[in-house]
């Protein structure tokens, strides 16, 4: 019988269970029980994975020098350039060039301290191109 690793918890779910079909180790259908919680727990997982790969994506374009260290940080954090000049201020175009090298390297101080404010790391951080670990990388998931 294949086994299956329960991912609920009784406190949260009340222990509801499922009932799927899961392949045995003869490669047959078998009717197994399972938590109500499994399939979200699989499509986090999926999201995860995803968001693994573009934060990687997105180091391999700035080791490249075809992006700037911002673009890693609004990665890791899940935002386009909309959202991101939403949140510091400034319009959409303006911070779409400023994930380009070129325009990076010539940003005045004061806005990359208001994306360094914003992003919770220090100026010389971002500036440096210094990638520090997303604060969500200190969570279990």
């Amino acid at each position: 019988m294949a086994t299956q690793q329960k991912y609920s918890d009784p406190k949260i779910d009340g222990d509801l269970q499922t009932v799927s079909y899961v392949a045995n180790d003869n490669g047959e259908q078998e009717l197994t029980p399972g938590s109500i919680w499994d399939p979200v727990h699989t499509v986090n997982e999926q999201a995860w994975r995803e968001i693994e790969k573009q934060v990687e994506s997105s180091q391999r374009k700035i080791a490249a020098g075809k992006r700037s260290p911002l673009h890693y940080y609004m990665t890791v954090n899940q935002m386009n350039a909309a959202l991101l000049a939403r949140y510091t201020g400034q319009s959409s175009w303006r911070v779409r060039l400023h994930l380009l090298p070129f325009f990076f390297k010539k940003m005045a101080r004061k806005t990359l301290k208001n994306y360094a404010d914003f992003f919770k790391i220090s100026v010389e951080d971002l500036q440096d191109g210094r990638l520090r670990p997303p604060l969500y990388a200190h969570h279990e998931r």
